[in-house]
């Protein structure tokens, strides 16, 4: 009989961003969407938009102010009235592409969707949306080995640090051999060579620090 297939492991990704991340949003729309891309039966994915922040009492005060909390919040009621990752993600990306505040293309990313704005603005704009952003900023601020920069990002409880870009071959090759064979972003025909440490992102504007 042929020998069993060993099972394929779900990676749990957790994603501490902030909406209006230059580095964050070039993440979301390279790296991370081309793992979800190549593997997204093999993904359980969150987001935890706070980053950066000051957390003053319970009074948060964004890196790149109002306009950021105010995208965090929507980014949160959108993934607590749509928990699956696959529902939430396209909208989430939308908001992320975009060099506008977030706020200015919430109603686009959201309807185009088929989400209901108006329930997600509810919470954003209500005490949901704050309770939601406290417990981001409780979970962020509780990190341990804490956050450096954002976008940072958690695979099965180990950070990546600056290799985030690295994301996808690094899924690859935690991959039995007989699940990665049939993933064909994982043999690309031409290889980018993996990030050195000092990666071209880190020593750009991209990643956001503290």
């Amino acid at each position: 009989p042929p020998a069993p297939q060993a099972p394929v492991p779900k990676f749990k990704i957790d994603f501490y961003m902030e909406s209006e991340c230059p580095g964050c949003k070039s993440f979301t729309t390279s790296a991370l969407t081309d793992a979800l891309n190549a593997l997204a039966d093999h993904i359980q994915l969150r987001a935890i938009p706070y980053g950066n922040a000051n957390l003053n009492g319970t009074k948060i005060m964004c890196q790149h102010g109002h306009a950021e909390c105010a995208g965090n919040k929507v980014m949160l009621c959108m993934m607590e009235q749509y928990p699956d990752w696959t529902a939430w993600f396209p909208a989430f990306k939308c908001i992320e592409s975009s060099d506008k505040p977030p706020l200015n293309v919430t109603r686009k990313c959201l309807s185009a969707q088929g989400m209901d704005v108006d329930a997600v603005m509810q919470c954003a704009d209500g005490e949901q949306g704050e309770l939601l952003h406290l417990k981001a900023a409780k979970e962020t601020l509780g990190l341990d080995p804490p956050h450096k920069f954002t976008p940072w990002v958690v695979v099965d409880g180990k950070p990546l640090g600056d290799k985030v870009m690295d994301l996808l071959p690094r899924l690859c090759k935690k991959l039995p051999p007989s699940a990665a064979a049939s993933v064909d972003a994982c043999h690309p025909q031409f290889k980018a060579p993996l990030s050195p440490s000092t990666s071209q992102l880190s020593r750009g504007p991209q990643f956001c620090y503290p």
